[in-house]
């Protein structure tokens, strides 16, 4: 029973790398044409998008593959 419960967490994260892959792209081009809008020389938004997004989504892997207290 404890076998099909991590392979069903585990299955969870199967297709993140390609998630990833995806919104990382989308996120790049997004923050590319921000600063191209705004006239920004440096590239802000293009930095800080996909690292906002690489932070957040880490936090959440690591909450969710924690194991769960029992506190009562």
């Amino acid at each position: 029973m404890n076998k099909n419960i991590n392979q069903i967490q585990w299955g969870k994260f199967a297709g993140l790398a390609s998630q990833w892959a995806v919104a990382l792209t989308l996120l790049i081009f997004l923050g590319k044409f921000i600063d191209q809008k705004t006239g920004r020389v440096a590239p802000l938004f293009l930095w800080v998008l996909p690292s906002l997004f690489i932070i957040f989504s880490l936090f959440k892997i690591i909450r969710d593959t924690q194991p769960k207290s029992k506190n009562k």
